[in-house]
Protein backbone atom coordinates (compact mmCIF):
# COMPACT_ATOMS: atom_id res chain seq x y z
CA UNK A 1 0.00 0.00 0.00
CA UNK A 2 1.38 3.37 -0.87
CA UNK A 3 0.75 6.55 0.42
CA UNK A 4 0.68 10.09 -1.22
CA UNK A 5 2.43 12.92 0.90
CA UNK A 6 1.06 16.16 -0.47
CA UNK A 7 3.10 19.54 1.23
CA UNK A 8 1.73 22.84 1.22
CA UNK A 9 3.73 25.67 0.34
CA UNK A 10 3.10 28.51 2.24
CA UNK A 11 2.13 31.58 0.58
CA UNK A 12 4.92 34.25 0.33
CA UNK A 13 3.41 37.80 -0.57
CA UNK A 14 6.22 40.53 -0.87
CA UNK A 15 5.03 44.21 0.70
CA UNK A 16 6.25 47.65 0.10
CA UNK A 17 7.33 48.98 2.96
CA UNK A 18 7.82 52.53 3.72
CA UNK A 19 11.31 53.15 5.51
CA UNK A 20 13.59 55.92 6.63
CA UNK A 21 17.20 56.17 5.06
CA UNK A 22 19.43 58.81 7.03
CA UNK A 23 22.46 60.26 6.38
CA UNK A 24 24.89 61.86 9.15
CA UNK A 25 24.61 65.52 8.75
CA UNK A 26 22.15 64.81 5.31
CA UNK A 27 18.63 64.73 4.75
CA UNK A 28 16.46 62.10 5.74
CA UNK A 29 14.72 59.85 2.66
CA UNK A 30 11.33 58.28 2.78
CA UNK A 31 11.96 55.14 0.43
CA UNK A 32 9.39 53.09 -0.59
CA UNK A 33 11.14 48.78 -0.96
CA UNK A 34 10.85 45.57 -0.01
CA UNK A 35 13.60 45.24 2.81
CA UNK A 36 15.84 47.54 4.22
CA UNK A 37 18.72 47.03 2.03
CA UNK A 38 16.76 47.82 -0.64
CA UNK A 39 15.94 51.47 0.53
CA UNK A 40 19.62 51.71 1.27
CA UNK A 41 20.16 50.24 -2.25
CA UNK A 42 18.34 53.14 -4.00
CA UNK A 43 20.06 55.73 -1.51
CA UNK A 44 23.74 54.93 -2.23
CA UNK A 45 24.07 53.29 -5.49
CA UNK A 46 27.70 54.66 -5.75
CA UNK A 47 28.53 52.52 -2.90
CA UNK A 48 30.61 49.45 -3.47
CA UNK A 49 31.72 46.49 -1.74
CA UNK A 50 34.66 44.10 -3.02
CA UNK A 51 36.91 41.49 -0.78
CA UNK A 52 40.06 43.66 -0.24
CA UNK A 53 42.72 42.52 -1.21
CA UNK A 54 46.54 42.27 0.79
CA UNK A 55 47.35 45.48 -1.62
CA UNK A 56 44.07 47.03 -0.93
CA UNK A 57 45.06 46.26 3.27
CA UNK A 58 48.45 48.01 2.99
CA UNK A 59 47.71 50.98 1.35
CA UNK A 60 44.94 52.08 3.03
CA UNK A 61 46.24 50.77 6.52
CA UNK A 62 49.08 52.75 5.79
CA UNK A 63 46.96 55.89 4.68
CA UNK A 64 45.61 56.01 8.37
CA UNK A 65 42.49 54.17 7.41
CA UNK A 66 40.96 52.28 10.88
CA UNK A 67 39.74 48.81 10.33
CA UNK A 68 35.68 48.67 10.89
CA UNK A 69 33.85 45.72 12.37
CA UNK A 70 30.13 45.38 11.07
CA UNK A 71 27.80 44.79 14.02
CA UNK A 72 30.51 45.86 16.78
CA UNK A 73 30.03 48.84 19.01
CA UNK A 74 33.38 49.33 19.65
CA UNK A 75 36.27 47.18 19.48
CA UNK A 76 38.99 47.20 21.91
CA UNK A 77 42.43 45.93 21.24
CA UNK A 78 41.84 42.80 23.23
CA UNK A 79 38.57 42.23 21.77
CA UNK A 80 40.01 42.15 18.01
CA UNK A 81 42.69 39.89 19.25
CA UNK A 82 45.14 42.09 19.13
CA UNK A 83 46.79 41.65 22.66
CA UNK A 84 49.21 38.46 23.30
Amino acid sequence: MSETVTETKRAYIRTLKTYVVSQEGGDDRLVRAYTPAGALGHCMPQLQVRLASHDDIIELMAAGTPVETAGVVSVGAENAGLTD
